[in-house]
């Protein structure tokens, strides 16, 4: 299997655990409320979607649950996501009048409640035994080729949504300026010596969005995003009109949502362009023999330009020896698990690996206390270090076998399979797998879901959650209610885990009890303050940090005898509470950190 489709279902499964993470930041990111209890709406909304889409009689005599209702997941996802919003406003009632603490215990012992009347009542979801017959949606339609009519329909709206995806975020990424994720290291061309103008990076980033939106910004009147103004088009600001938390008056929410989608003209530009890139990849396909390897190979390719481009920009300042230093970093990292892979003995390459992190960790340790270049910069500094880590892991390790062998077209087919990941090269003739398709569909769920809460956030209802968060008694001399707006973000935040528990009801299409534990809350806690709390998009790059570790650690556990492998496995829960540790005690912030509203950058 190629590479390319581990990395895939790694997204598919951290995409709804993004939403969960994303439940929990609005809550206490963006309100302050800790909940302990999180996991308890994530059952309703797992348990809900199912019953909702599971036919009205089992066919199946070893399952018994109380009713089914044969519908779309559509509307199980939205019946889920209402009915925990309002079981978690409804919790929420009788402990916010108290104090919060209460309601982080409360909602705790609500949780464990829910999981032992599943658990108990066999009449009601098969209690203890699993709950099968959960179907995924248009599984009947994949793999896909280009060659019928429904295949290049899919593909276009898979092409499409995912140029359109892409389009934005170099949008929002030019938009953003100089001063966007990293903003608070100091930038390279802020050096004695002038060196790391970011000025290249710019033009270049500029043109690729001129060629991703096709020249729909123009047709919409649209300017391009200027990345060297510093200014702030969307409604960010809270110092500008209206930005006080008492400025929301009566003014309507939907209001300023549509107010910030204006504000954001490469939002249209994207959304148009991703429509035409779509038309066109989906008559390619129909029309060609090869129309969906072209398709899939154009789509695939700017995906990692735009990646390339981000990260370039992300880089500002960085030169060939900042380059250098991290790749080094990397490679060293990558070189410190050799012993493992070519050593069969266990007593040699256990004590060799840990001697081999040892020196990279401290020489890590080392150079970020005394370089000035790591200590000016330590977060890009550990980005580009995993970057490279993960390239390294990507591209080279994967044909190192086949290059030793001299096996030259089988590294060139690898190279090129993992590059095209949007293609399944597992069959004679590349398709569209429905893996791949349920990264589209997640992805869309979770990228719309992102992007409508940061919409929210950053209107006055915003506002004022995030003044209730640092002081509610300001939030009270203006008038407002602080109690009404914490049982709204209650529902809101438990409305997300609802809408998580069934995309993942829909992912493993098998549901038991024990996938509901308490601590699933803990690792969404984990997930937020990784990525950056008070962050929408930083859950999403918690979350793939967090299951890339978990896959990386059972991969490598793959390594150890059968009797040892249960408890290396385990043990990852003590290295990954050590790492945990660590990033509360020297960035208590997160990896993103929490985006300024008062301006652009972190």
């Amino acid at each position: 299997m190629a590479v390319a489709d581990v990395v895939v279902s790694l997204g598919v499964l951290a995409s709804f655990y993004a939403l969960l993470a994303l439940g929990m930041n609005v809550k206490y990111g963006h309100t302050g409320l800790l909940d302990f209890g999180h996991v308890g709406f994530y059952l309703i909304g797992a348990y809900t979607a199912a019953l909702v889409v599971l036919p009205a009689a089992s066919s199946d005599p070893s399952t018994v649950y109380l009713v089914g209702f044969d519908l779309p997941w559509i509307v199980a996802a939205v019946v889920a996501s209402l009915l925990a919003g309002v079981v978690g406003a409804f919790v929420a009632l009788p402990t916010l009048r108290l104090r919060e603490d209460y309601l982080a215990i409360t909602v705790l012992g609500v949780s464990a409640i829910f999981q032992r009347i599943v658990q108990a009542e066999s009449w009601l979801v098969n209690g203890p035994d699993a709950l099968r017959g959960i179907t995924p949606p248009l599984t009947g339609l994949f793999p896909l080729g280009g060659r019928s009519v429904t295949g290049a329909i899919a593909i276009a709206l898979i092409g499409g949504a995912i140029w359109a995806a892409t389009a934005w975020a170099l949008g929002r990424a030019l938009d953003m300026g100089d001063t966007g994720v990293g903003a608070h290291e100091p930038a390279g061309d802020a050096r004695a010596d002038g060196s790391g103008d970011p000025e290249p990076q710019a033009s270049l980033a500029e043109r690729l969005h001129a060629i991703a939106t096709l020249g729909t910004d123009r047709f919409l009147n649209a300017p391009d995003p200027d990345p060297g103004s510093g200014t702030d088009p969307d409604p960010d600001s809270e110092t500008g009109t209206g930005a006080s938390v008492g400025s929301s008056g009566g003014g309507s929410r939907a209001s300023s949502i549509v107010d910030g989608l204006e504000r954001r003209p490469y939002v249209g530009a994207a959304l148009l362009a991703g429509a035409v890139a779509g038309v066109v990849g989906g008559a390619m396909t129909f029309v060609a023999p090869v129309g969906l390897l072209v398709w899939g190979t154009v789509v695939s390719v700017f995906t990692w330009l735009v990646l390339l481009v981000g990260l370039d920009r992300y880089a500002a300042g960085f030169d060939r020896v900042d380059y250098a230093a991290t790749l080094c970093l990397g490679t060293g990292y990558m070189l410190a698990l050799a012993p493992m892979f070519y050593l069969d003995t266990i007593m040699l390459w256990v004590p060799l690996t840990l001697l081999a992190f040892a020196i990279v960790v401290g020489a890590t340790i080392y150079l970020r206390a005394n370089w000035s270049r790591f200590v000016s910069q330590p977060s890009r500094y550990a980005t580009f270090a995993g970057f490279w880590f993960g390239v390294l892991w990507y591209f080279p390790i994967q044909v190192l076998s086949p290059l030793v062998a001299g096996e030259s077209m089988t590294v060139a087919t690898r190279v090129f399979n993992n590059i095209v990941w949007i293609l399944s090269f597992s069959g004679a003739e590349p398709v569209v797998g429905y893996t791949r398709f349920q990264l589209f569909l997640f992805g869309s769920v979770v990228f719309l879901t992102v992007y409508a809460t940061e919409l929210i956030v950053d209107s006055p209802f915003g506002r004022v959650l995030r003044a209730i968060r640092n002081d509610e008694r300001v939030v009270s001399s203006l008038g407002k209610d602080p109690f009404i707006y914490k049982v709204q973000s209650m529902a809101l935040g438990s409305a997300l885990a609802g809408l998580a528990g069934a995309l993942a009801a829909l992912y493993f299409q098998t549901l038991v009890f024990t996938m509901f534990a308490p601590r699933v809350t803990f690792i969404a806690l984990l997930m937020m303050f990784l990525g950056g709390v008070g962050n929408n998009w930083a859950m999403v790059v918690g979350a793939f940090l967090f299951w890339a570790f978990q896959t990386a650690t059972t991969q490598l556990a793959g390594f150890v005898a059968p009797g040892l492998r249960e408890h290396v496995q385990a043990f990852r829960f003590v290295i990954m509470g050590v790492l945990f540790l660590a990033l509360l005690y020297y960035r208590p912030e997160g990896l993103l950190g929490e985006r300024s509203r008062a301006g652009r950058g972190e």
